[in-house]
């Protein structure tokens, strides 16, 4: 490592290597200030709200159940994608409905 770290700063004079360090600390503080300001709490809590899941559990297992139940046609009779395509139209029905209430 050290090898490396003298042939890219051997080139450079003590005022370079001053002003790179310079750099590094201003950088460094920039970044604490920032993990510390009110920007960064409120990022966090943006992203935090967006990883929250839109619908419980209980309303998945509902509206998967009532999609089981509207839909009167075997998936045999109308082929794969379509009955698909039923069972994904009466879940989002039903979840849209709780959206509603």
């Amino acid at each position: 490592m050290s090898a490396i770290k003298n042939e890219l700063l051997n080139d450079l004079s003590q005022q370079e290597l001053d002003e790179m360090y310079i750099r590094q600390v201003n950088d460094e503080l920039e970044y604490q200030q920032w993990l510390e300001s009110d920007d960064y709490i409120n990022m966090i809590n943006a992203e935090l709200e967006a990883t929250k899941p839109i619908y419980s559990e209980i309303d998945v297992h509902c509206a998967l159940k009532y999609a089981t139940e509207q839909i009167s046609i075997d998936p045999s009779e109308v082929g794969k994608e379509v009955y698909d395509a039923l069972f994904i139209e009466k879940t989002n029905e039903y979840l849209n409905r709780q959206n509603e209430l």
